[in-house]
């Protein structure tokens, strides 16, 4: 019995050690795999996820502007500079909702406070969805560096800060466009001006103009209005002028959105310009201005950024004098083009 229970014993120790072993290796790869993506992946000059660290970490820009999709093809930020004289980062992200612009906002307000931001806003942006929390991978890379993230990555999950103890687990769905984003190929693209961070649509719509005439009821998520409300008041405690836009769409809406509703009045409570471009005659009509239902092409861009750029200055010289603007005026107002 003896012999048998030593054995017995040897290998449970021995089912031990190789367990130990297969961890320590574990943690080895972990550690070393995810420094090695780690590196490059703050290493990119070109690319979606290098536009965002830029936004982070390094814009000084004096108008920085925020939003999904619906910013990032749609706001040019050389005609902002030509036109207003102010420097101008366009900070958009494909498919993000306000916890992304929120983080994103709060890095910069640690090293510098911009004079104007622009948040672009969307129907159903309120909507409770699983993708609003799906898509606060986007911050992971940042976990460390950025504390002022993680109440914002935190509602992921609860168990988020127990899966960033993995040093792979923020990069292992970027590993192709890490690639990507040091690929030379990447870093010489005409179209694109990872300087500015606004990216081209180029192709042009040849359906029909959508109809929408849902009641626009749903459920809606009270975290993304609770952030909405703390980008909004981030501005204001940093004295910054808010502008939130709607863009056009190629949809004809028969009933006001819900979140658009919301969002609109808490805009006015707080006397932040909000601008809407639903239904606009003009852009119902130019279906030649659109890459697809719900995104201008460039050229569509080009005349919105004009609009934009018309309700900015006329915003400055009724609510402010001159002399306190914000803007330079005395040098913008011959500059119409």
């Amino acid at each position: 019995m003896k012999i048998i229970d030593r054995i017995k014993n040897w290998k449970s120790l021995n089912f031990l050690f190789k367990s130990l072993v297969f961890l320590v290796i574990l943690f080895l790869l972990d550690f070393g795999i995810g420094n090695f993506l780690k590196y490059w992946y703050f290493k990119q000059y070109s690319g979606y996820l290098y536009r965002t660290t830029y936004a982070i970490d390094s814009t000084q820009a004096g108008i920085v502007i925020f939003g999904s999709s619906t910013a990032n093809h749609q706001y040019i930020p050389d005609i902002f500079e030509k036109r207003l004289h102010i420097s101008c980062y366009n900070t958009g992200r494909d498919g993000n909702s306000i916890f992304f612009h929120y983080a994103i906002l709060e890095g910069i307000l640690k090293r510098y406070v911009p004079k104007i931001v622009i948040l672009t806003f969307d129907e159903e942006d309120f909507r409770k969805v699983q993708q609003s929390y799906d898509r606060i991978t986007s911050l992971l890379p940042y976990y460390d560096s950025h504390p002022e993230f993680r109440p914002i990555i935190q509602l992921k999950s609860p168990f988020e800060k127990y899966k960033l103890l993995s040093k792979i687990y923020p990069y292992n769905s970027l590993i192709f466009a890490i690639g990507a984003g040091n690929a030379e190929f990447n870093q010489h693209r005409e179209y694109i001006n990872d300087d500015n961070g606004y990216v081209p649509l180029r192709e042009t719509w040849k359906g029909k103009l959508g109809y929408d005439t849902s009641s626009s009821k749903y459920e809606l998520d009270y975290n993304t209005i609770k952030y909405f409300k703390a980008f909004t008041k981030a501005c204001f405690d940093s004295k910054i002028k808010l502008y939130i836009f709607y863009s056009p769409k190629y949809i004809r809406y028969k009933y006001e959105d819900q979140s658009i509703r919301i969002a609109k009045n808490i805009a006015k409570h707080n006397d932040i310009p909000f601008y809407e471009f639903t239904n606009n005659p003009y852009f119902l009509e130019r279906r030649d201005l659109y890459a697809d239902p719900g995104h201008l092409n460039e050229p569509g861009a080009k005349i919105y950024t004009q609009m934009v750029i018309d309700k900015i200055i006329q915003n400055e010289e009724q609510s402010r004098p001159t002399s306190d603007s914000i803007l330079p005026l005395n040098k913008y107002l011959s500059i119409r083009k």
